[in-house]
C-alpha cells in the first residue's frame, strides 16, 4: 500500500465531491502486487495508541470542517453537490464529458479549482496533526491499518476515542 493511501482515503471517504484527491506525499510509488502482502504486525505502545487517538480526533476535526467549506464553494459556483457529483462522474467518459451544457462545465471547473485547493489544504492539515503528535505519517497509517485487522488494537483505540467524547 503506497505511504499516505489509508490517511488520503480517510480525507476521500468525508469528502464526497468527486474529485480524487491527491496522494499526501508526493513522488511514492506504489508497490507492486506481489508486495500487497500482510504487513507485520508490530507492538503499539499505549504512548503511541493515545498519540494515534489524539491525531485522530484533530483529522476528524479538519474533516468536518472542510466538508462545509467544500460544499460552500460548489454552491458558491451555482451548482448542487448532486450537479457538481454528475458532471465529474461524467468527466471519466469522454462522451458523456461532451453532454454537459458549457455554463455548467465552466461552474464545475471553478468549483472544481476551489474543491482541490480546500483538499491541498486538509492534507496539509492533516499532516500538520499528526507531526503535532510526533508521529510520521507511516507511523499513523501502520496503526490504522493494524487495528484494522487486530482486534484489541482495535478495542483500545474505540475505548480511548470513547473516553475522550
Amino acid at each position: 500500500m503506497q505511504p499516505s493511501t489509508v490517511l488520503n482515503s480517510l480525507l476521500a471517504a468525508t469528502l464526497l465531491l468527486g474529485v480524487p484527491a491527491a496522494a499526501i506525499a508526493q513522488g511514492q510509488e506504489a508497490p507492486a502486487p506481489a508486495q500487497a502482502e500482510q504487513p507485520t504486525q508490530v507492538e503499539v505502545s499505549e504512548g503511541q495508541i493515545d498519540r494515534f487517538v489524539s491525531a485522530y480526533q484533530s483529522i476528524q476535526a479538519i474533516q468536518e470542517a472542510v466538508q462545509a467549506e467544500l460544499v460552500a464553494a460548489v454552491e458558491a459556483e451555482g451548482l448542487t453537490v448532486d450537479d457538481y457529483n454528475a458532471i465529474a462522474e461524467s468527466q471519466q467518459s469522454p462522451e458523456t464529458a461532451a453532454e454537459v451544457p458549457a455554463e455548467q462545465a465552466e461552474q464545475f471547473a471553478a468549483a472544481a479549482a476551489q474543491v482541490t485547493t480546500l483538499r491541498q489544504g486538509a492534507r496539509e492539515e492533516m499532516q500538520a496533526a499528526i507531526a503535532a503528535e510526533e508521529m510520521t505519517i507511516e507511523e499513523f497509517e501502520q496503526i490504522l491499518t493494524q487495528a484494522q485487522q487486530d482486534p484489541a488494537l482495535q478495542q483500545a483505540i474505540v475505548e480511548r476515542l470513547r473516553s475522550g467524547s
